[in-house]
């Protein structure tokens, strides 16, 4: 049978609407929260903004050859060797050459082992990269009956290593380019006269006086929003609330706050975590932010809602959500701090504070919001810009707003948030057979069209 013939048209045509129908039963069917994708912890909170490692190239004389994942190119590397400057390389060339000749014997102490820093000049354009490493020789092992072959290296890090997938810190911040140019020349004048922001100011000062202007202008104030916030702008939403003629939950105030940090310069991510079974019964709830600090090289947790900027741990390393949601698990939160302002949430809280001041507080005094959302029924989902709502019940919304409408059918089909949870979750089937009955309309749609062309192409020839 030709493709041309009628026969065959008319079976792609049904083929066609049965692949339409089914398109439709699953996007109208589907859990409010079934869109997101699960990831790792790496992928979520090592950018390419901070120098990892893919991989070590072994090379001889003794030599280790960093393969770095950066998106920045510094001028020169310097490399200490147990905190002595021993060499100076090109910045496209680091290279670690180890102390001494590989171990024949072994003490299993620390002394066995030299430390490395690699450490990117200019100073301040990225973290210092440190190593302990020891080299032992094959020797060695062949003494105690083992075939070994070649100098093996034991390397002690706290930089990441590996082929995990990342993103860069810009992945994650929006640049809110479908607000009206109007609105957004408002906002960055709030954000310069409003906020007193200057050039000079440090990432943590940034935050701090973002947060706390939108504090004082009733952003954060509880009340049930209204069903177009899910469509519109996080500006347009906080113009109505900061004129008292709307109201707003966590998520409200937290795509407030992610707007207005961007703006000031601050690249800040929407997190949020729901959970739920028939879209009916909810185990949690919640949406918060986490701003890059670039001066860490490390995301940290804000909540608006809770009057929380920044979390800490003892050494005073910025902690992400997903830190936090591995302590929530086993209550170990001994040392870790939290940055908050007792005037608007803690007013209880036994340590004197100025007004619309935060203060450095155990988090355990403030951790009631994290131990009842990020329990084990957690997942969290890290969107991706734009920072608008997904659809639920009403869709007369794709209707209200291109962005919206464009921005729901890409997270529907291609562009998911990230998810972290300690669940097996859905994320993988759920995107695979979303995608599979896309693609397969979309090739019968094709193969019609041909069809139809080919049969109308065989008619004027026979004519």
């Amino acid at each position: 049978m030709k493709c041309s013939s009628r026969p065959c048209l008319a079976w792609l045509v049904a083929g066609f609407l049965l692949l339409l129908v089914a398109n439709l039963y699953v996007f109208l069917t589907r859990g409010f929260e079934d869109s997101y994708y699960p990831s790792n912890y790496a992928t979520l909170n090592y950018p390419t903004d901070t120098p990892t490692l893919r991989e070590w190239q072994v090379e001889s004389g003794n030599r280790l050859r960093p393969v770095l994942v950066w998106n920045q190119t510094p001028d020169q590397w310097q490399l200490y060797v147990d905190g002595v400057l021993t060499q100076t390389m090109p910045g496209t060339d680091p290279v670690i050459q180890l102390a001494g000749a590989p171990l024949l014997t072994l003490t299993n102490t620390d002394a066995d082992f030299h430390t490395y820093t690699l450490r990117p000049l200019p100073r301040g354009i990225g973290l210092d990269l440190t190593f302990s490493i020891l080299a032992v020789d094959p020797e060695l092992y062949r003494k105690g009956g083992q075939a070994a072959t070649h100098v093996t290296y034991t390397i002690h890090t706290d930089v990441p290593v590996g082929k995990f997938q990342r993103f860069s810190v810009s992945h994650w911040a929006d640049d809110y380019s479908y607000v009206d140019a109007k609105d957004l020349a408002e906002a960055d004048r709030i954000v310069q006269h409003d906020m007193g922001i200057t050039p000079s100011d440090d990432t943590i000062t940034r935050m701090d006086k973002v947060f706390t202007y939108l504090k004082s202008v009733g952003i954060a104030s509880a009340g049930v929003p209204r069903d177009d916030y899910r469509w519109m702008n996080p500006y347009a939403i906080f113009q109505e609330i900061a004129a008292g003629t709307g109201h707003g939950w966590c998520t409200q105030n937290a795509q407030i706050f992610v707007f207005f940090a961007n703006r000031a310069g601050v690249p800040t991510r929407f997190v949020f975590g729901c959970n739920n079974q028939d879209d009916t019964i909810y185990y949690n709830g919640h949406s918060w932010a986490e701003c890059y600090v670039k001066e860490k090289g490390r995301w940290t947790y804000v909540d608006v809602t809770e009057s929380i900027l920044g979390v800490s741990d003892r050494h005073g390393v910025p902690l992400n959500t997903a830190d936090i949601y591995q302590m929530v698990q086993h209550d170990s939160f001994d040392g870790v701090t939290a940055n908050v302002f007792k005037d608007w949430n803690w007013p209880k809280l036994p340590y004197p504070a100025k007004p619309r001041t935060a203060i450095t507080v155990p988090f355990r005094l403030v951790d009631v919001m994290a131990k009842e959302e990020y329990n084990t029924m957690a997942i969290l989902k890290y969107r991706r810009p734009p920072d608008v709502e997904d659809i639920r019940g009403d869709y007369s919304m794709l209707l209200k707003d291109r962005t919206f409408a464009w921005t729901n059918i890409k997270r529907y089909l291609f562009d998911p948030p990230l998810a972290y949870s300690n669940l097996q979750t859905d994320g993988v089937h759920t995107y695979c057979v979303r995608r599979s009955l896309f693609y397969a309309l979309a090739a019968v749609f094709v193969l019609m069209v041909i069809a139809f062309f080919r049969g109308r192409c065989g008619r004027a020839s026979g004519e």
